[in-house]
């Protein structure tokens, strides 16, 4: 069993650095207010995991009692380098903990496919590790986490092989609308709530070049006993196509080891109901850190390893068993306990092996122009390294653009057909 720590015990000395938001959370009991902010300091726990140590081959045990097992092995062999940086303060924004707590005791659990009475903000801020559901209420804590009411992105897909080259790649523009349970002055939208739509992303292809002009909508609902719908055109025959979403093909057509239930900006859009998820508590952690930039870069053993600052963060631990046939038997993911960005997931094949590592980076949103005000972490993008194929998986974003003001009919058949002409 990994060796953390409770999570009221530690930060330590990297607690620090910068403010994102004036929100307090007073209308909520102490208990509940406590899930939103940093735990208490404590020198005593962090010891010499300081802001500017570099950790590797030679120092890798200073991070053993912060490090899943499967990363320090890592370290421990070479394959990466880290240096740690100072923990960021994200406060949750003030309308989101408002929302919060106008909903906290209505907020239930049902047959696993929806919750009942949820209008916005977080739906289980307090996690009963004795509850046998506790797992699937933090399940929905992650599916329900604070977001963008719209962002938009470009996003280039890459492939590293074990000689540290891009072998493949594709670069597209991602679109991405939220149309229920939004917060404070931003609005839902009147008719996707009616027919329970929660968000749609939109993608459309720019590189290669023989695919370019491919476009797709994918529409989500905040039902699960309704699938999710792909709308889709093709410039070769300039048709378009509706179907469903087949979550468990891999992304680029199988060019990459990246399910489409895990694709950016959102890392995880599964159907919760066909996972059983257990919640393995909270612990202090040495998690990939909120980047004061707005650029990802690569380093490490194959340059498959972002090469952007670490920090200590309390971290929710949740491990996901899928109920059918899956490529893995297990993934534990590791969140952010603050604002339940995930940072890490481990996943591990049908003989129980950990056959892949996947690193997700975000930015501090004062450091992203983009962010445009919006105090959100923003998704520079992440690795996929997957040792069964000797090889890794890449996304970078650019070009972040959050609270535009996007209609929906730009995420409807028609705006295919306009840009298709």
């Amino acid at each position: 069993m990994h060796r953390g720590f409770l999570w009221g015990m530690v930060l330590g000395s990297t607690l620090a650095v910068t403010p994102l938001a004036t929100a307090d959370p007073t209308t909520l009991p102490d208990v509940v207010r406590a899930t939103f902010v940093l735990a208490t300091p404590d020198t005593s726990q962090a010891g010499p995991i300081t802001p500017g140590v570099t950790l590797n081959q030679q120092n890798w045990q200073l991070a053993e009692p912060v490090l899943p097992v499967e990363v320090l092995r890592l370290l421990q062999a070479g394959d990466l380098t880290i240096t740690v940086q100072a923990t960021t303060d994200m406060p949750i924004r003030e309308s989101y903990v408002t929302a919060t707590a106008a909903n906290v005791r209505k907020v239930a659990l049902n047959g696993g496919y929806k919750i009942d009475h949820y209008q916005g903000g977080r739906p289980f801020p307090v996690i009963d590790p004795n509850d046998p559901r506790a797992g699937e209420q933090v399940a929905w804590n992650f599916r329900y986490r604070d977001m963008p009411n719209t962002m938009e992105m470009r996003g280039t897909m890459q492939g590293v092989n074990n000689n540290g080259t891009i072998d493949r790649s594709n670069i597209g523009r991602m679109r991405v609308r939220y149309g229920m349970d939004r917060v404070g002055q931003e609005e839902n939208d009147t008719q996707w709530q009616a027919r329970g739509i929660r968000v749609k992303a939109m993608f459309e292809s720019i590189a290669p070049s023989d695919q370019e002009g491919f476009m797709r909508i994918t529409t989500m609902y905040d039902d699960e006993n309704t699938p999710y719908d792909d709308l889709s055109y093709s410039p070769q025959n300039r048709r378009t196509r509706k179907g469903y979403v087949n979550l468990m093909t891999r992304m680029g057509g199988g060019r990459y080891d990246v399910l489409s239930e895990e694709q950016p900006p959102f890392f995880f859009i599964g159907y919760l109901h066909e996972y059983t998820w257990t919640y393995k508590g909270e612990q202090v952690m040495l998690m990939p850190g909120f980047v004061q930039g707005d650029q990802l870069t690569f380093a490490g053993k194959n340059n498959w390893y972002p090469a952007t600052p670490w920090e200590l963060r309390r971290v929710v631990v949740l491990e996901s068993t899928p109920k059918g046939t899956h490529p893995y038997s297990k993934r534990t993911f590791y969140l952010d306990a603050q604002t339940y960005t995930p940072l890490c997931v481990l996943s591990y094949d049908p003989q129980g092996d950990f056959v892949r590592l996947t690193l997700m980076v975000h930015a501090n949103p004062d450091f992203v122009p983009g962010a445009n005000g919006v105090r959100l972490p923003v998704p520079l993008g992440a690795t996929w390294v997957s040792f069964a194929q000797d090889h890794a998986s890449q996304m970078i974003t650019a070009h972040h653009l959050f609270s535009e003001d996007f209609s929906p009919r730009r995420f409807e058949l028609m705006e295919l057909l306009r840009k298709g002409k």
